[in-house]
C-alpha cells in the first residue's frame, strides 16, 4: 500500500495494480484505501497527480461509507418490543429466525447482513404481535362480558398506519390495529383495543364516549398518553 501527502496535509493511501487497461481504474475500498488498476506504461507520478485531483471526492465517499457503516452498526444492536429496547445477538445457525424473550433477541442466520437480519426481526416481531393482539383482544371481550355488555363480533387487522395507532368499522363490526403499537408496553397496545372497542357503543369521542371507556378501563391515559410522546 502507498500513500501521498496532500498540499492541505490529508494522507490518501492508495494500492496500485497493473493492468493491461486502457484507462486509469479507481474503486474505493471500506478501509478509507483507493484501488488503482493501470497499464504498466502510467508513471506512479502522473497516478498520483491524478489521484490528488480527485482527492475531495474519495475523501467525501470514505464518509459516506462511514456513516453507512454506522448506520448499519445501530440497526443490529437492539430492536424495541413492548416498552423494552432488546440487544441484538446474531448466532450462526442454518434455522433462518429471530426469537424474543425478556432479555433479548437471538437471530439465528448465516447471513449476517443487515437487511437480511432486520428482516427475520421484522417478521418474527409481526408474529409475535399478531399473537398478542389475539390475547388482548379476547382478554376485553371477556371483561365486557363480564361487565354485562356484549360485545359485537370483531375481526382484527393488523398493519402499518402512519397516523392512527388505531381505527373502528363500527358498522362492518372490524378494527384495525397499528404494528408499530409492537414497540409500547403491553398495557398501552390494551388502551387501544379499549378505545377501539369503545366505539362500538359511542361513535365518536364525545365525554359520553370517553365516560364509558374510562368506566371500563379507568387506566386508560396512564398508558395511552405515551403514545403522544411515540
Amino acid at each position: 500500500m502507498k500513500q501521498i501527502i496532500l498540499p492541505d496535509g490529508r494522507e490518501l493511501c492508495y494500492e496500485l495494480i497493473r493492468k493491461r487497461v486502457k484507462n486509469i481504474n479507481f474503486r474505493i475500498k471500506e478501509e478509507g484505501v483507493v484501488m488503482v488498476s493501470a497499464s504498466p506504461k502510467v508513471p506512479i507520478k502522473y497516478i498520483e497527480q491524478c489521484l490528488a485531483k480527485r482527492a475531495d471526492f474519495f475523501f467525501g465517499a470514505f464518509e459516506k461509507i462511514k456513516a453507512r457503516k454506522a448506520a448499519q452498526t445501530k440497526s443490529t444492536e437492539s430492536v424495541k418490543w413492548l416498552g423494552k429496547e432488546l440487544p441484538i445477538k446474531i448466532i450462526e445457525n442454518s434455522r433462518e429466525t429471530a426469537v424474543f424473550d425478556e432479555n433479548e433477541c437471538r437471530v439465528f442466520t448465516r447471513d449476517f447482513g443487515t437487511e437480511n437480519v432486520q428482516n427475520l426481526i421484522r417478521a418474527t416481531k409481526a408474529e409475535r404481535f399478531k399473537a398478542l393482539c389475539a390475547e388482548l383482544n379476547e382478554q376485553v371481550r371477556a371483561e365486557l362480558k363480564a361487565k354485562g355488555l356484549e360485545p359485537p363480533p370483531a375481526v382484527i387487522t393488523i398493519k402499518e398506519m402512519k397516523s392512527r395507532w388505531g381505527s373502528c368499522s363500527y358498522a362492518r363490526g372490524h378494527i384495525s390495529v397499528n404494528l408499530r403499537l409492537a414497540d409500547f408496553p403491553r398495557e398501552t397496545v390494551l388502551s387501544v383495543f379499549w378505545h377501539e372497542y369503545a366505539h362500538f357503543w359511542h361513535h365518536d369521542h364525545s365525554d359520553r364516549f370517553y365516560r364509558f371507556l374510562l368506566d371500563m378501563f379507568p387506566d386508560y391515559h396512564k398508558y395511552n398518553d405515551v403514545l403522544k410522546t411515540g
